[in-house]
């Protein structure tokens, strides 16, 4: 296998001898590179690829997530993935993913609502990328992270396992991660 770095619009092969792959594309019969990287001839498989230096920062299954709430509708919650767990680069392209009723805990949940609010931020994990991201939050270390009262907006506070508002001094029901305040006011 030859490597060296190509540039977009670069013939890298001839379609006769190699398929294109990721990376790449087939114009006119030549294999042509659409961004910018190593450059991957596979003899074995025939095909031509790209592998960008610093490639794109996309959500894939398994991925652990931050996302905020933007919509709770009956069955699910619209989220926007906020960042990737390990990434050091910002989210690109559609950063948009659900989060399923059935997706939220272990234990039976009513509404969408009774466990996530517009405005919460969460920490979830992947569970599909394609052709839509959605989101689980099934596991102890997943949920709630950062919540504000429905009434004040103040930050909740977690008091005897529960979301405390100092301000209102009442409590809001939320399916909490297990180390819940742990990020700062967003």
């Amino acid at each position: 296998m030859a490597e060296k770095f190509v540039v977009p619009g670069e013939i890298v092969a001839i379609a006769e001898e190699y398929v294109p792959g990721k990376g790449t594309y087939e114009s006119d019969g030549k294999i042509i590179a659409s961004e910018a990287g190593k450059l991957a001839l596979d003899t074995k498989n025939h095909s031509a690829s790209v592998t960008p230096r610093n490639p794109i920062t996309e959500p894939k299954k398994k991925d652990r997530v931050l996302a905020a709430v933007t919509d709770v509708k009956s069955s699910m919650a619209i989220c926007d993935i906020l960042s990737i767990e390990g990434a050091t680069r910002q989210i690109t392209g559609d950063s948009e993913a659900t989060l399923h009723v059935s997706s939220i805990s272990s234990q039976y949940v009513e509404t969408v609502g009774s466990a996530v609010r517009v405005g919460d931020v969460i920490r979830a994990e992947v569970i599909q990328s394609q052709p839509s991201t959605q989101l689980t939050t099934v596991n102890g270390h997943f949920g709630v992270v950062l919540a504000h009262c429905g009434r004040c907006r103040s930050v909740l506070k977690l008091k005897d396992k529960s979301l405390y508002c100092e301000e209102c001094e009442r409590y809001e029901k939320r399916k909490v991660a297990d180390d819940y305040g742990g990020l700062p006011a967003v």
